[in-house]
């Protein structure tokens, strides 16, 4: 039985700035879900702008609330070690 707190989303903010920078973070967190099997705990989510556009793009991991301003692949990587294994 999967419990409520082990599932968590990765938000990307969809904005027109954010949407334009968020493809190759957003596919290699996607490829690395795939990867390690973690599908049905992992969900990759897009969000309405959140008006951080100097920030862009910007990323938000629940349930814990944590975000991420100009995430690159490298950033991704981070978040992926860091906050979902």
């Amino acid at each position: 039985m999967k419990k409520k707190n082990d599932e968590k989303i990765i938000f990307f903010c969809n904005g027109k700035k954010c949407g334009k920078y968020n493809k190759d973070p957003k596919d290699y967190l996607k490829n690395k879900i795939i990867e390690f099997g973690l599908e049905d705990k992992v969900c990759v989510s897009k969000m309405d702008c959140q008006g951080m556009c100097k920030k862009a793009p910007v990323v938000c991991i629940q349930p814990k609330d944590v975000w991420k301003k100009e995430v690159s692949v490298k950033k991704a990587k981070k978040i992926f070690e860091k906050h979902i294994l």
